[in-house]
């Protein structure tokens, strides 16, 4: 596939990172130190697909500190943030191009896998015992993919494949130019990242349970699911570990979150479905 070249130092520096590294902006590829590059990243994608989230089920990328600080004290001028914005777009317009003449592409879809992390599994597993045909799981409005195949990656026991609608690919890295000097130094030939859009406005992703691969569950993590769906942390209303406002910080502080159950949520969720079904294959993916 062509590959687009990024002339914007501040969509550089958010996707990249800085040269050598030294710029304030470690990349969402690669040390990206407090999120900056991910928050921005985040927020355009936000702005280019408008999607707006219910509150409290802010992305874990978004708000009280990351790229807004540096806007606000103005160490990133009004001409260069529309500037980034502007590339961004032409990078999507120019993924979806390529992708869509390539063999990646089968029926509209591109096939990707991703290992998961711990806060994920702990929502995932509970459904999968108890026999869910849909699983939820929280997720951010980017999600990193890849296309390689791997399973298990990062020393995790869960993945996921999937089929995956090409409009909800915002890049893929076999078509953006990879600089040299930055702090991803590996990236072509080492992962292989796509960038997939999660549009739930509440922060979920929801998934057929075949797309779920299991490799051997630890035995602590099986006793914890059973004590989640105990409890049924895992039903109606959700139960999430934030910080500031965030559905999926690191943080220890647990809060409930507002419950499906409610008629107002339930409108919002038939409006979101209803609109991003025009788009997917019939499954609410995001």
């Amino acid at each position: 596939m062509n590959e687009f070249h990024i002339s914007s130092p501040l969509l550089h520096a958010a996707i990249w990172g800085g040269t050598e590294c030294k710029q304030w902006i470690g990349g969402y590829t690669n040390a990206d130190n407090e999120n900056y590059g991910r928050a921005l990243i985040e927020y355009f994608t936000c702005r280019l697909f408008g999607i707006h989230r219910a509150p409290g089920y802010q992305p874990y990328y978004a708000g009280g500190y990351g790229f807004s600080e540096r806007l606000r004290f103005g160490e990133i001028s009004e001409e260069e943030y529309e500037a980034a914005y502007k590339e961004f777009e032409e990078l999507y317009r120019f993924t979806q191009k390529e992708l869509l003449t390539s063999e990646l592409v089968v029926d509209g879809k591109v096939k990707l896998n991703r290992s998961l992390r711990k806060f994920e599994t702990e929502e995932i597993l509970p459904q999968l015992i108890n026999k869910e045909d849909f699983i939820e799981f929280p997720a951010n409005v980017i999600t990193s993919y890849a296309d390689d195949g791997r399973l298990f990656d990062y020393g995790r026991w869960m993945s996921i494949v999937r089929d995956v609608p090409v409009e909800l690919v915002v890049v893929h890295f076999d078509c953006l130019f990879h600089p040299s000097n930055t702090c991803a130094s590996s990236m072509h030939g080492g992962e292989s990242e796509v960038w997939v859009l999660e549009k739930n406005i509440f922060g979920y992703s929801r998934l057929e349970a075949n797309c779920f691969k299991i490799s051997a569950i630890p035995e602590s993590d099986m006793e914890e699911a059973k004590k989640r769906i105990n409890k049924g942390f895992f039903k109606h209303c959700k139960v999430a570990e934030y910080s500031k406002g965030s559905l999926l910080s690191s943080q220890v502080e647990k809060g409930f979150l507002p419950c499906e159950g409610n008629w107002i949520i339930r409108k919002l969720i038939e409006r979101e479905k209803n609109k991003n079904e025009k788009i997917t294959d019939g499954y609410w993916h995001y």
